[in-house]
């Protein structure tokens, strides 16, 4: 896959527009789950050795002869012995436990085993504390907990695309994978899918991490990208996501896409938890029964040390929520989230059993054997300098700095459904997204500037979207065409037909529709990439302005509606709104 340098210049900087850029997420090196971890536990023994389960048998036996957990002294890591197997058929709970001091919470998580669940919920009766400022780290071989081979935190390396060897497999910025990895195995996907460096079904969440490992370079990603490339075929990073943006390590192929006629872009539902911190409530989602569960992949960021949010760059996967029932409110019921964090254990050691060099198999096996864990952090809602809130998990930080970790973001993946792949499978398009173009709108914004924005790169749109005007303003929308397919959709690929995108402004008080047009859009615009700015001036009639009452509008654009351009899929060709108000 080759990216349009000029149109990556363009495009690569507009996360100050909008936190839907959250998903990328590059890790840094320094990133670590668990603070308060002490060495002993990051490499704690598996529980499936009949030896190493002798060699804590006596302390179990003496601490907590009637339970199947047992703790580090400082309580913060906590072994269950559960003897759980790794492997597919995950539940999960809707369930209630009351901690030490008597209070009683609820514990909504997917990603269990019927073996640890009462392991679980007596681990956390045990050792959770509502007050604790540091994180509670629970190791049990049934988890399911892709996990980096190296975050180079200790030589303090990040080694990028640019300087990738893919026979060295390197995974320091992969963390979006092991997440993704995560979700997909939980959710019962991946153990319906066939990885074609194999030749077998996928057997792990760490198999679904090599996969991507294999196939996609060491930088932050897209998981909704991600997630497409797994399924349809195709890897689109929208280049204004990040300077810094994976690609594929080799030219799309036949192989590539596991389920090509399934649009797997409908997969994924992103919430803003920064916009909308009470959308936190979804991720009670983690308890639903049977095949209604469902597993988040979470972005997390920074607070800079002058309290101002910056963009998340990394991924975790959030498997449950712990909430007091007795809370009156979203602020104060959401008490705790459990993550599985794909840098947890991160860091090479003798307990891997290798050498300096290892081989890629080696490195491999290393990653599958490493102990499984989730880890429970309390949440706190609070705002930042800007009055932006968020919310704090409270022990997560990144270790040398004292800034604290925010959970940005939650991207939702449901349950395997047939019905979710009937309702989402393709039957006009191609289907074959490396050889077709794939069309999109993308990135909607208006301005009352008379020309479009020519450079989309730097600090242009921390100050061009308005989304308030006075009567008489010139209101313009401006927005992007992406194409994700392989294709470049120019005169060739055209054969004289038009794209076009149907528009309309609608009045929302009352429904009226106080303009709509068509826009001929005949630039070409290049395969895995967007076009430069296409705008049109929504209040405009010639060089006449024309005034519209004050209120709230919305704005409708619609993409290729009569199938005049063939694309590799039509369902991603769904109406986009925008809002604005007159005053």
């Amino acid at each position: 896959m080759i990216f349009s340098i000029k149109r990556a210049h363009i495009l690569s900087l507009i996360a100050a527009l909008m936190l839907a850029t959250l998903s990328v997420t590059g890790c840094s090196g320094s990133m670590q789950a668990n603070t308060n971890k002490t060495e002993e536990s990051s490499v704690a023994p598996e529980r499936g050795s009949d030896d190493e389960t002798e060699d804590v048998s006596e302390n179990e036996s003496e601490e907590a002869p009637d339970t199947a957990t047992a703790a580090d002294t400082d309580e913060h890591t906590v072994y269950l012995d559960s003897k759980a197997t790794r492997g597919a058929g995950y539940i999960s709970v809707n369930e209630t436990f009351t901690d030490q001091k008597g209070n009683q919470y609820n514990l909504f998580m997917n990603g269990l085993k019927e073996e640890n669940k009462d392991a679980m919920l007596e681990a956390l009766s045990m050792y959770y504390d509502a007050d604790n400022e540091d994180g509670l780290t629970i190791y049990d071989d049934a988890f399911a907990d892709a996990e980096k081979y190296d975050d180079y935190a200790d030589s303090g390396t990040l080694i990028s695309h640019a300087e990738m060897d893919p026979e060295l497999d390197n995974d320091s910025e992969q963390c979006w994978a092991g997440a993704l990895a995560d979700a997909l195995w939980v959710n019962g996907w991946a153990e319906k899918l066939q990885n074609p460096i194999t030749g077998n079904t996928f057997s792990s969440e760490d198999d679904v991490f090599r996969y991507y490992n294999r196939k996609i370079t060491n930088d932050g990603a897209d998981t909704d990208a991600a997630v497409d490339f797994l399924f349809m075929g195709e890897f689109y990073m929208a280049p204004y996501n990040s300077i810094h943006s994976a690609m594929l390590i080799d030219q799309l192929s036949s192989e590539d896409g596991l389920m090509k006629s399934f649009f797997s872009s409908n997969l994924v539902t992103g919430y803003d938890l920064t916009k909308e911190p009470d959308n936190i409530e979804v991720l009670k989602h983690c308890g639903d029964q049977d095949s209604d569960a469902v597993c988040f992949i979470g972005s997390v960021g920074e607070i800079e040390s002058e309290g101002e949010l910056l963009e998340a760059d990394h991924a975790v996967s959030v498997v449950g929520v712990i909430t007091d029932p007795n809370a009156v409110g979203t602020e104060e019921s959401m008490k705790a989230i459990v993550i599985v964090d794909p840098d947890n254990d991160a860091h090479p050691s003798e307990a891997d059993g290798v050498g300096e060099n290892p081989t890629i198999e080696q490195k491999d096996a290393a990653k599958e054997a490493r102990p499984n864990s989730v880890t429970v952090y309390n949440l706190q809602r609070s705002k930042d300098v800007n009055d932006v809130p968020f919310w704090l998990m409270k022990g997560y930080a990144d270790e040398g700095y004292d800034r604290v970790m925010v959970l940005y973001e939650v991207e939702e993946l449901p349950h395997y459904s047939e019905d979710v792949i009937a309702a989402n499978t393709e039957t006009e398009g191609t289907k074959t997204a490396y050889d077709s173009v794939d069309l999109s709108l993308d990135l909607l914004f208006t301005t009352s500037e008379p020309e479009p924005i020519a450079d989309l790169y730097g600090e242009t749109l921390n100050t061009a979207p308005v989304t308030e005007f006075s009567s008489g303003d010139p209101v313009n929308l401006n927005f992007l065409i992406a194409n994700k397919g392989g294709v470049i959709l120019d005169e060739d690929y055209l054969k004289g037909k038009d794209l076009i995108v149907d528009w309309k402004v609608v009045r929302d008080d009352d429904g009226s529709v106080v303009a709509k047009d068509r826009f001929v859009a005949n630039d070409p615009i290049y395969y895995c990439t967007a076009s430069d700015t296409y705008m049109i001036n929504l209040n405009q009639d010639g060089n006449k302005v024309v005034s519209w009452d004050a209120g709230d509008y919305t704005v409708t654009l619609d993409l290729n509606t009569d199938r005049s351009v063939q694309e590799a899929y039509y369902l991603n060709n769904v109406p986009k709104e925008y809002h604005f108000k007159i005053k």
